[in-house]
């Protein structure tokens, strides 16, 4: 494929790290500063781009996917802050007859964590015993707190509790992302755990989403995409 990043921050270099590995080629980066908002996208680099990868920052979000639709490109969105706009960003998609995948997080393992959290959340919500509770950690210069990883864990859970599900972050260091659901009853207390090594399967799962949207229309989320059938 070839692909154009907006954003060019710590996974934009990933991206464009790892994509030759692949058989994928950068052909253009966008930074934060040069997207061009409600301009549109426009130079030669529309017709050669096969899809275009966005990490940039939640403001620019619904211009950069209306502009990718506009344009007939396919765009995974893998920034994060974006969700009151969900619904906007859905028509803008589906009246476009454009393409895009969305997730606050494109590491396969933590869409199992995901998979696996609603699981649980359907189970113990069963017993009034067992409350949830959402920790998560991350090195001291990601801006969002909580991460929209954990976010999404939260909606997750609240698919099956009513309740607020207490959530607490954490920033020190150069941790990659650490993320903990729990259930904690007065007799004892079950965790899910996902730690990240690296940013590289944050990358590795958005370049999967970008091969997967080729020729596809529609507004998916990447949990949909990898465990569709099994939810």
């Amino acid at each position: 494929m070839r692909i154009t990043l907006i954003g060019y921050g710590k996974m934009g270099r990933m991206i464009e790290e790892i994509s030759p590995g692949l058989g994928h080629e950068i052909i253009h980066t966008i930074d934060i500063d040069g997207a061009p908002g409600e301009g549109g996208f426009s130079g030669t680099w529309v017709e050669n781009s096969d899809v275009v990868i966005d990490f940039s920052v939640a403001e620019a979000v619904v211009s950069n996917i209306k502009n990718a639709v506009a344009v007939g490109l396919p765009i995974v969105e893998g920034t994060t802050g974006w969700n009151q706009h969900m619904e906007t960003v859905g028509r803008i998609v589906e009246e476009g007859h454009g393409a895009c995948v969305y997730s606050s997080n494109y590491s396969m393992g933590v869409l199992a964590l995901f998979h696996l959290t609603r699981q649980a959340g359907k189970l113990l919500s069963r017993w009034e015993d067992y409350r949830p509770f959402i920790h998560e950690a991350h090195h001291d210069q990601k801006v969002d707190a909580p991460s929209g990883t954990a976010l999404s864990l939260k909606g997750i859970l609240q698919e099956s509790y009513n309740s607020e599900v207490p959530t607490s972050s954490t920033r020190a260091g150069s941790i990659p992302g650490n993320h903990v659901v729990g259930f904690d009853s007065p007799f004892d207390t079950l965790t899910l755990e996902h730690r990240a090594r690296s940013r590289e399967g944050f990358s590795r799962g958005a370049l999967f989403a970008a091969e997967w949207v080729q020729g596809k229309s529609g507004f998916h989320n990447f949990e949909d995409v990898l465990f569709g059938d099994d939810q």
